[in-house]
Parts: C-alpha cells; structure tokens; sequence
C-alpha cells in the first residue's frame, strides 16, 4: 500500500504534460472555454441587473456624492429637553 503511494509521489511530471498532445489540447480548450462562458454569465447577470433596474425605474446613483449626515444627526440640540414653566410653576 505504501509502496503504491511512494511511486505516485515519484513522479514528478505534472498530468497535464503527461497527456497525449492532442488529448492535452482538447482539455486546454475546455478550461478556456469554461472560463469565457464564466465571464459571459457575469457580464450576463450585471446587464440584466441594469435592465431590471431601468425597467423598474429606479435611477442610477449620481457620481457626484452628496453629504449622507443629516443635520439631527449630531447632538448640537439639548440632549435633555428645557421643562416647560407650567411645570415648574406647578413643583413650586
């Protein structure tokens, strides 16, 4: 069992040069044409993520960023709010 293992890692040549040239070509071929068809089904999915989202009208975002923070969004205001005078008239 372990001589099986010891003459598989003696051979140092990879598969792919130990094929036959023309056997070698067509799984050559293969691998390109999986890749292309990869990429094809990418550019595929992104086109018709644009589509869709001009046939639902959604706008494309514009380049140029506006500012995201809101001016509430920081804590310039009284954090605790002023009691009303009612209020305190009716403590004292």
């Amino acid at each position: 069992m372990f001589d099986a293992a010891w003459l598989l890692a003696q051979q140092t040549e990879p598969l792919i040069r130990r094929l036959e040239p023309q056997m070698r070509a067509k799984v050559l071929a293969a691998l390109a044409a999986l890749i292309i068809l990869g990429m094809a089904m990418v550019a595929l999915a992104w086109l018709g993520g644009r589509a869709t989202k001009r046939y639902m009208g959604i706008l494309p975002k514009s380049r140029r960023r506006g500012p995201d923070i809101n001016p509430d969004d920081w804590a310039q205001k009284p954090l605790v709010p002023p009691l009303d005078d009612a209020s305190q008239s009716e403590r004292e």
